[in-house]
């Protein structure tokens, strides 16, 4: 056997030595873990997932029914929070000669108690098998195997080209030195679209770094190296696209490969079958509910309190009209997304944020991604067609999806990081270039930890405590996602987010870390030798015109704050957008100053509701006293400096 033969056989036996080593240790935790214990309750949309999961598996349909929900009390005392239901529909196809020709006309189900999961089924229906073998932790199974095969993916990509050494390192800190692996223990399909995604863009571009079949060397089957791959990533590229459509951009570098090239048959065909798949899987979705939009139609969230008033099936009197909250999504808002505010404005303070922001950043969060996106665009002599086309893919996404969710890029539901982004993750892997030795991999291991370590060595309480990371470390130094002001994770801590300050009518306080204590009346106290970073929104009160009520947007130019001691005298530093200003504040005494703000972000997420401005503030004290040691009580809190809010607003 060759040299070459030999030291490739090498490779891939470190590879399956890996492979099977993490194999053991994954899989064991998937089947070990006591899921409902450990995870404090449902994150995210995972109560809609759960709930279609087990009724795939357990009774082989799609509906959901009063066994449904008994069946969560069973393992979730608190309930399937947050499920996503819908009523189904009856459609009627029509075929005349008035354009378009095809009709379909929907009308609602003959029997209205009938409801369905109102999210894509196709995570739930690959999870399915393993729940019927191992309960809800045939979940955690799934996802193992989604991370094994991404980890194998890019172990055989990147040692198509480079050391055996350099690529295992810059593999597992790819899958899991990122933020992927807190992903394990959330019943959604954002790791799930992550492995759709790694499978369509490794059969698409393996050939284009694999070796060549050689006489008398190992043969690699021709659907992994031959024309046939692009049929198997299309596949898997459509199943991304039906679980999550904004994925069909996805498959444009594809398409686009065929084009530079001029195979046009080629790309005809594999168009062919991507449109087949996503086609088939949402003509689907129309026989079972009676609609191609999962999202759509008669829908609604529930919960057990609130507004909701709980769920359907819950008692005789709760049904799907007497319960739950509307939540249909039939369309493009395009009066949101296209204005001045959201195009110009928003979208520009949203680059930064996607990049670098403290809640969502892409080189913070996925950052072996972001290095392979440097190390590609500087190394001028490994840049190829298709890593052009998959850098146009990658990042086309991203400003997508920053335009189409300029209010929600990330994810609902306070998500670590940018869970939304998470399958369009690995088409980064396939632009790292070819490198001999591992030191440029560990360095970028080493960096990637620095962020994601925190949260990684606990997922469950990580997921459950989302903000609790970015509260200390590196992540004071990042920005405030201004933009996602409702759906960063402090929202899930009410004490902390919407807190009526001063002014008439009061701003809406979102304290960002532990720095601020819970405010007392309009004012709190800044922790001492702290620096606490703070959110405003500014209200939009209902005001009378000759034309009606509406909505006024008000905007804080400035900001006159009050600054009081305690027995010690603070020197207190206040940055906004616009200024840093340091005050110097004797003992027992005060001090007023006046501060632009800066212009604010305008936020408006739905078009019923008004224009806010949305204002980033910290206040950094030098001191602070106990105190329980200064003057006796019970107060044990480290005090800094008492602040008072008042916005001038215009």
């Amino acid at each position: 056997m060759s040299q070459g033969w030999s030291a490739r056989s090498d490779a891939w036996r470190l590879g399956a030595i890996a492979t099977a080593m993490l194999a053991a240790v994954l899989l064991a935790w998937a089947l070990s873990v006591n899921y409902p214990k450990a995870s404090y309750g449902f994150f995210s949309d995972a109560s809609t997932y759960y709930g279609l999961g087990h009724s795939l598996a357990d009774d082989g349909d799609f509906e959901f029914r009063r066994e449904d929900l008994v069946r969560v009390w069973r393992e979730f005392p608190s309930g399937p929070e947050g499920i996503f239901l819908k009523r189904g529909s009856d459609p009627d196809l029509r075929i005349d000669g008035a354009a378009p020709f095809v009709h379909v006309d929907v009308r609602p189900d003959a029997d209205p108690s009938r409801l369905y999961f109102a999210k894509s089924f196709i995570y739930p229906l690959f999870a399915a098998p393993f729940i019927r073998l191992f309960g809800t932790n045939g979940f955690l199974v799934l996802h193992v195997l989604v991370l094994l095969t991404t980890f194998v993916c890019a172990y055989a990509f990147l040692v198509a080209r480079s050391h055996p050494a350099a690529a295992l390192v810059f593999a597992l800190a790819f899958v899991f030195v990122s933020v992927a692996p807190v992903y394990l223990v959330w019943l959604t399909p954002d790791l799930f679209n992550l492995g759709l995604v790694t499978l369509g863009y490794f059969f698409w571009l393996y050939k284009e770094v694999a070796a060549p079949v050689t006489p008398g060397g190992t043969p690699r089957s021709a659907w992994v190296v031959g024309p046939r791959s692009d049929l198997v990533a299309a596949v898997w590229l459509g199943l991304a696209t039906f679980s999550k459509p904004t994925h069909v951009l996805l498959m444009f570098p594809v398409l686009g490969l065929f084009a530079l090239r001029r195979h046009w048959r080629r790309g005809f065909v594999c168009g062919l079958v991507f449109s087949a798949v996503v086609l088939g899987f949402f003509g689907a979705n129309v026989a079972i509910t009676g609609e191609y939009n999962y999202q759509g139609g008669d829908r609604k969230t529930f919960y057990s309190g609130g507004d909701s008033k709980g769920f359907p099936f819950q008692t005789d009197d709760r049904t799907f009209d007497t319960t739950g909250i509307g939540k249909a999504t039939n369309g493009v808002l395009t009066d949101v997304l296209f204005n001045r505010d959201a195009v110009v404005n928003v979208f520009r303070h949203n680059l930064l944020y996607f990049f670098v922001g403290r809640h969502t950043g892409f080189a913070i969060y996925l950052l072996p991604g972001m290095a392979a996106l440097v190390l590609f665009l500087l190394l001028r002599g490994q840049q190829t067609a298709w890593g052009w086309l998959t850098v146009a893919g990658g990042v086309g996404s991203a400003i997508v999806l920053m335009l189409y969710m300029p209010f929600t890029y990330s994810g609902g539901g306070g998500p670590v990081g940018n869970r939304y982004f998470l399958g369009v993750y690995p088409v980064f892997l396939f632009l790292m270039p070819a490198f001999a030795r591992p030191w440029n991999a560990i360095a970028i291991a080493a960096a990637s930890a620095a962020f994601v370590m925190p949260v990684l060595t606990n997922p469950f309480y990580s997921s459950f405590n989302p903000g609790e990371h970015t509260k200390t470390g590196l992540f004071r130094a990042l920005p405030l996602e201004l933009s996602l002001v409702n759906d960063l994770p402090v929202n899930v801590s009410p004490s902390r987010s919407r807190q009526p300050l001063g002014g008439v009518p009061p701003l809406s306080g979102y304290f960002m870390d532990d720095n601020a204590y819970n405010r007392e009346g309009d004012a709190f106290w800044v922790r001492g030798e702290s620096r606490a970073d703070i959110m405003l929104r500014a209200p939009a009160p209902m005001t009378t015109t000759p034309d009606g009520d509406r909505a006024a947007a008000l905007r804080v130019p400035q900001m006159e704050i009050t600054l009081e001691t305690g027995p010690k005298p603070n020197r207190v530093t206040v940055r906004t957008a616009a200024v840093v200003q340091v005050v110097d504040v004797p003992a027992h005494d005060r001090r007023t100053i006046v501060v632009p703000m800066g212009e604010g972000l305008p936020y408006k997420p739905y078009p019923e509701n008004p224009t806010n401005y949305v204002y980033a503030l910290s206040i950094d004290s030098a001191t602070g006293f106990i105190p329980l040691f200064e003057g006796g009580g019970r107060d044990n809190r480290f005090l800094g400096i008492f602040v008072r809010l008042t916005p001038r607003y215009e």
